[in-house]
Formats: C-alpha cells, structure tokens, sequence
C-alpha cells in the first residue's frame, strides 16, 4: 500500500474518533464524599460551591465549563438550610440542586438560587456528600452518542466501586483535593482576592495539620500565595490547577486499573 494511502486512511480513522467524541455525551462523573458540611456562599444571585469531582468513563469527552449534570442517587447529597435560631432543616436534592462543571472533570459547582434561602426563611445552605455519589449529564437527544440505560447502570454501579476505592479513598491526594477545595470555597469567586482576604484564608479554613494530605495542601499553598502575589493568576485559580493535578493523577490510576481488568 502507497504511503500517502496508509496516512490518509490513518487520518480519516483518527478524524472519525475525533467526531464520535465530539458528538457524544460528556462523560459521568463521580464526587468525593466531603470531609464535612459545605457551606454554599452567596453571591449575585446564587449560592454556591466547587465540589471535587472524577471521571468514571475514559472514552468519553471531558465536560466543558458549565455542563449540567444530575445527581443520580439524591440520597448521596443531603442539602441542610440552618434558620436564624439554629435550627436545621432538610431537603431534597433532585431538582433543587444546580450542578455544572466548573473546571473540566475535576470540580463542579453546587448551587441554588439565593431567592431560595429567603423563601424559606434561612440564614444559610450547606451541602454533604455522601459515599459513591455519581454525576450523570443531562441528556442531549442531539448527539450520537447517548447514555443507555445500561452505560450509566455500568458507571454508577461496579466502575463507581473501583473508583471508591483508588479515588474517594486514595489516601493524601483526595485529602489534598479535599482540604484545596475548601480553601477555594473561601476565597472570592471572581476577581483578585484583597490582600486582607490573602492572609486571613489559611487560618479562616482551619485545617487539621493531622489530617492526610496537609503537608501537600501547606506546601501548595505557600508556592500559590508566592506567585500569585502579582501578575494575572489568582489565588484561586493557582489552587485551582494544583487541586486539578491531584485529581489527575489519581483519575490515571483509576484507568489504568480498569484498563487491566477489561
């Protein structure tokens, strides 16, 4: 066979997987089970939080910024409103939730309209996650390549199972994740954070020097706080990437594992 006929059928193959992937459903994704209640914090209208998530199928496309998903077990989220005298009150998750990607795979936003805390007389919003909580993207009868029944039975059950264990459970990785995200959570969603709100996050957030992954987390912390001092990157957005990486490298052993025991 001619060379140039063996690289245009290599191209027209690799242009074909390009469109499948292009054409397909985002992938469903997996969250973390929280180390403790997440304050949703608001702000121009909505209330709000990132929350690290994973992806549970390598094949398909990664989500872009601000795809939606569902919760497909809302017992795994529990959604707590705290009144002004303390007392707490619970609600469902399916449909009062907002949940998009906020960075690719790695983090989604939890959110609800702030009008909401006022309807029901609350002082504030806090979201758990639960153990084995799966994302599944709301359904786009436009593309190709749809979620069956059975793609998201097969995601949310026995590819969940192996994710809990390399990934909700991946020792001082998830716990860096983990601990990252909530030093996102308390800094400024948009915009450069003022030097007051600079130093006071650290101690803000309180983090336990015993818990896994804090020696990443300081480290991390102490290199964005340095670089971040001046120029175009944020607080939060070099965070944001080293909270990424982790999540990374972990998403890689999960393939990896899946992978072997295809």
């Amino acid at each position: 066979m001619a060379v140039w006929l063996r690289f245009t059928i290599t191209l027209v193959a690799f242009s074909l997987i390009g469109l499948a992937r292009a054409s397909a459903e985002p992938q469903i994704l997996g969250l973390i089970a929280s180390l403790e209640p997440t304050s949703l914090q608001c702000d121009r209208g909505q209330c709000g939080a990132e929350f690290t998530s994973f992806c549970i199928e390598k094949r398909r496309r990664p989500p872009t910024l601000g795809t939606v998903y569902k919760i497909h077990d809302p017992e795994t989220l529990i959604v707590e409103g705290v009144r002004e005298d303390g007392e707490t009150v619970r609600f469902q998750a399916s449909g009062l939730l907002d949940i998009a990607s906020a960075r690719g795979r790695s983090a989604v936003r939890i959110s609800v309209p702030a009008r909401f805390l006022k309807d029901n007389g609350l002082a504030s919003i806090r979201v758990t996650v639960g153990e084995r909580a799966t994302l599944i993207p709301e359904p786009d009868p436009n593309t190709y390549w749809v979620h069956t029944g059975y793609d998201i039975a097969v995601a949310a059950g026995p590819l969940r199972s192996v994710a809990a264990a390399i990934i909700d459970h991946g020792g001082e990785r998830t716990g860096a994740a983990l601990q990252t995200a909530r030093l996102i959570n308390a800094l400024p969603r948009a915009g450069r954070a003022s030097e007051a709100e600079r130093d006071l996050v650290w101690n803000s957030v309180e983090l336990s020097p015993d818990s896994s992954g804090y020696a990443l987390v300081e480290t991390g912390f102490d290199q964005c706080y340095r670089v971040t001092w001046s120029g175009m990157m944020t607080l939060r957005q070099c965070l944001g990437s080293l909270h990424d990486r982790w999540i990374s490298k972990l998403n890689v052993d999960y393939w990896e594992a899946v992978d072997a025991g295809s």
